[in-house]
């Protein structure tokens, strides 16, 4: 059975930004990029090709058509779909045998070569064994691999460990995370959502608002992406990571009526998840930051003066992360591309390349040989 533990870990020296991608592309060699894609919440992605089309479907109209691997890959590039039950009516969080331990076990045959077993439109994108590797995750995708990495070196509090109905389990989350050169986030939930919050412990108010437009409940799955320490991924790793994570926020609402959901969430945020949650600041996932990733004192709504806090580098929630790029995307749109060229807004030890592409864009341009 899963036992909590709530201490904090510390974060390790950090590099900025530029120079974890600098040595990651030092060390990586001529040979190809493989990307593994791990989606994020609500899929089925061990069954037909949900997997792939959580990149490339969309919620809402002005996306339709749109595909993460169109910006994605450059000639030569592969990419491995990793698919997990992450549906509400199965209801496993980010430290089950059925979530982590099936997107190790999936990692560890990608890398060997054996290919992920799945439809891809692009002919020849099969990854191999000499390929360079680098995750991108999304959503709850993010979170699953922040326990993963975090608990992937020996002395880490659940090492190579995860959870069934009947009681702990060995992965070999540490094989998993060999030889990956870095993890990206786009839109992660690496300290939960504020609209888990309000399903599973809100107000009369939020309680009339999920009836009426959400329809969720509190199953353990959404009860392990609120925000509380008590169910941060963040209190259950080691005090390092097997990998880099550089993360990328969006803090555009969703299109139509569906934008009003920005409303409820705290800080700006990108229709589901929190500014503040998605680059890993530390503190609460529902700190209120701006695009500049920072918090200001304001009067009716408008900042003034200097910051009072930033979340650079030097502050983050978990090891060895760093800022990569804010840009001004939804959730649906960050896992499609459905939005090609964004606006972005400058952050402290943001990296350059890729402005103003969208994610899988930026992605591509920094992870070129």
């Amino acid at each position: 059975m899963f036992k909590y533990s709530f201490s904090k870990p510390s974060l390790i020296s950090i590099l900025t930004l530029a120079s974890a991608l600098l040595l990651g592309a030092t060390q990586a060699s001529a040979a190809d990029n493989c990307y593994i894609m791990v989606h994020g919440h609500g899929t089925q992605g061990n069954v037909g090709n949900n997997a792939l089309d959580s990149w490339r479907t969309a919620n809402f109209s002005e996306y339709n058509g749109s595909d993460f691997m169109d910006d994605l890959l450059s000639t030569g590039d592969n990419y491995a779909l990793v698919g997990y039950d992450s549906t509400d009516e199965s209801g496993f969080p980010y430290w089950r045998d059925e979530t982590a331990g099936e997107i190790a076990r999936q990692m560890i045959a990608i890398k060997q070569g054996n290919g992920d077993g799945k439809y891809h439109p692009q002919a020849g994108t099969q990854c191999s064994a000499n390929d360079n590797f680098w995750v991108v995750s999304h959503s709850q995708g993010a979170q699953q691999m922040m326990w993963i990495a975090g608990n992937a070196i020996s002395g880490s509090p659940y090492y190579n460990t995860a959870y069934t109905a009947s009681g702990a389990k060995t992965v070999n989350y540490q094989s998993a995370m060999n030889d990956i050169l870095g993890v990206f986030t786009l839109g992660g939930a690496i300290t939960g959502t504020e609209g888990a919050d309000r399903v599973c412990n809100g107000n009369w108010l939020d309680a009339l608002i999920n009836v009426a437009f959400l329809g969720r409940d509190c199953n353990p799955s959404i009860q392990w992406l609120q925000t509380n320490d008590s169910y941060a991924v963040k209190n259950y790793i080691g005090s390092n990571l097997a990998a880099p994570f550089y993360t990328m926020g969006g803090y555009k609402g969703f299109p139509g009526l569906e934008g009003a959901s920005s409303a409820l969430i705290n800080g700006e945020d990108d229709g589901y998840i929190n500014l503040a949650s998605q680059m890993s600041c530390s503190g609460s996932g529902k700190r209120n930051i701006w695009d500049d990733l920072s918090t200001y004192r304001t009067f009716f709504g408008i900042k003034y003066g200097s910051p009072t806090y930033t979340c650079n580098n030097g502050n983050k929630g978990t090891p060895r992360t760093y800022n990569m790029a804010s840009v001004y995307t939804d959730h649906d749109a960050e896992r499609n591309g459905g939005i090609n060229a964004p606006d972005y807004t400058g952050i402290p030890n943001g990296l350059s390349c890729g402005n103003g592409r969208n994610m899988a864009g930026r992605i591509d341009s920094c992870t070129a040989n």
